[in-house]
């Protein structure tokens, strides 16, 4: 056993150092099982190790690609089986361009496993499904791929129901395209300056500026445009600065503590520095004006004098956007974006 362990070892190894270059990508609802199989493979064979295809394919020992496109196949074909009764009965069609342009954007090219990108080729070539359905709204269903329209569901009564549009109530599924649920109401997503209190209320590419004294809906930063956190910014990723007063770092002001003159300690207000004195009593201590107003008589406008004070801190650097920079990894990430047929 060992012996033979050894010899199909020696042949996977042959065989991933090349991968399969020859892969043909033209896709129907006959040989899309087996198409998505040979580019999982091909991916498998050309950029991951061996255990990764191990684990990749649920098995211990060592499989040939062949054997690879096989049981992905199979184990396709049986997942499918509810998609190819829809096609049947004329519930749902394929559409072999679409899952086409996502193949070709997943497959690793000819002796490329890795490179870097500002976005993920599959991101916008995968986004759409290849499975369209044909039922219309009040016809019977048997999962809501099946729906013609991508704001309609299956309902428990197996009939393709439209999602709630504007000022209607939300369902457990949410609301139509462009909406969001508010207070269990559907509201429409806000443009640019439409008033918000989180992202989710902002239509795409768009993100709520919690920092501005109105919140508003405001356009994604670009790279070396000043941003105020990580939700600014199309790469995700706003470079922070640094407190002046301190090592922490921040995108604003407001984020770092202030240090007090004598001693140094943190605080945020002079009380924070020790107690102060009256302006008209010199000798009674005190942390507010508060103190002071109740010493009698004309003490109504008196006030708490500090000596030490805070100094507020600052956000120092230049605080803005990070280009979209990723690691475009034909192994591991481009399998986990292979298109996954729907099931309900």
């Amino acid at each position: 056993m060992r012996g033979l362990r050894a010899l199909v070892v020696g042949l996977t190894v042959a065989v991933a150092c090349g991968g399969d270059d020859g892969v043909s990508i033209s896709t129907n609802k006959d040989n899309v099982c087996s198409t998505i199989a040979d580019v999982a493979c091909h991916n498998l064979y050309q950029c991951c190790s061996e255990s990764e295809i191990e684990n990749y394919l649920n098995v211990s020992d060592p499989r040939t690609e062949a054997q690879c496109r096989d049981d992905l196949t199979k184990r396709c074909e049986r997942g499918t089986a509810k998609l190819a009764d829809s096609i049947k009965n004329n519930r749902a069609s394929f559409d072999g361009k679409v899952m086409d342009t996502c193949l070709n954007a997943v497959l690793a090219p000819s002796g490329t496993c890795a490179s870097v990108d500002a976005m993920l080729p599959w991101i916008d070539a995968c986004a759409d499904s290849a499975w369209v359905g044909k039922v219309a709204d009040g016809s019977m269903c048997y999962a809501r791929y099946e729906c013609a329209s991508k704001d309609s569901y299956c309902s428990p009564g197996q009939i393709c129901t439209a999602l709630p549009t504007a000022n209607m109530p939300c369902t457990s599924l949410g609301c139509a395209s462009g909406l969001y649920c508010n207070a269990g109401t559907c509201k429409a997503l806000g443009g640019a300056g439409a008033m918000c209190t989180s992202t989710s209320q902002c239509m795409k590419d768009l993100f709520c500026d919690t920092t501005q004294t109105t919140p508003v809906c405001t356009a994604l930063k670009d790279g070396g445009q000043k941003c105020t956190g990580n939700t600014s910014c199309k790469s995700s990723q706003c470079l922070p600065g640094t407190c002046s007063n301190s090592t922490s770092t921040c995108y604003m002001d407001s984020q770092c503590f202030g240090r007090c003159q004598t001693g140094n300690g943190f605080c945020n207000v002079d009380r924070d520095c020790g107690n102060g004195t009256c302006s008209n009593s010199a000798t009674t201590l005190c942390s507010s004006d508060f103190t002071c107003q109740g010493l009698g008589s004309g003490s109504a406008g008196a006030t708490c004098v500090f000596t030490n004070h805070c100094v507020p801190g600052t956000c120092q650097g230049e605080i803005v956007c990070a280009s979209a920079q990723l690691v475009v990894d034909y192994c591991t990430s481009a399998l986990g974006a292979l298109p996954t047929p729907p099931t309900n």
